[in-house]
C-alpha cells in the first residue's frame, strides 16, 4: 500500500511541475518570431545569390534586398503577437494561428518552460517560405 502512496505522490509532483511550467505566451510568440525571422533571411539571402547569379553583383540592390529584410522583421512580432492563440491543455500548451484552409493550425507546442515552433505547419500554411508561388 506504501509502494502505492509513493507512485501516486511522485505522480502529483511531476504533473504539478508540469502545470506549473507552461510556457507564455511571450514564449510561444519568440519561438515562432525566431523560426520565421531564420526563415525570412534565408529566403533573402537565396534571393541576393540568384541576383547575383543571373546579374552580377550589385551593392546597390543587395542594399535594398537587406533593408526590405529588416523592414519585414520589424513587422513580424507585432503580427505574430496579434495572431497566436494559446490553447492551455493543463500539462502543456499549444500556440494556434488562424488559416485560411481549415480553420486553425498548432504552430507551437510548449512543455516544462520550452517551446518548439513547427516549422513545417508554418511553411505550409502561411506560405512564408515557399518559392515556388506563382504571381499574375
Amino acid at each position: 500500500m506504501k509502494k502505492i502512496w509513493k507512485i501516486l505522490i511522485i505522480a502529483a509532483v511531476v504533473l504539478g511541475i508540469c502545470a506549473a511550467t507552461c510556457p507564455s505566451k511571450e514564449r510561444h510568440c519568440a519561438a515562432i518570431n525566431n523560426v520565421m525571422r531564420k526563415s525570412l533571411h534565408e529566403q533573402a539571402e537565396k534571393l541576393i545569390a540568384d541576383f547575383e547569379k543571373d546579374f552580377g553583383k550589385d551593392d546597390e540592390t543587395r542594399q535594398k534586398i537587406v533593408s526590405m529584410e529588416e523592414e519585414l522583421m520589424k513587422q513580424l512580432e507585432p503580427a505574430i503577437n496579434q495572431a497566436i492563440e494559446i490553447k492551455n491543455c493543463l500539462f502543456f500548451n499549444l500556440g494556434q494561428m488562424a488559416n485560411e484552409t481549415d480553420g486553425t493550425t498548432t504552430v507551437s507546442f510548449g512543455f516544462l518552460g520550452m517551446v518548439h515552433a513547427n516549422k513545417k505547419d508554418l511553411k505550409t500554411n502561411y506560405n512564408y517560405n515557399n518559392s515556388s508561388s506563382s504571381s499574375n
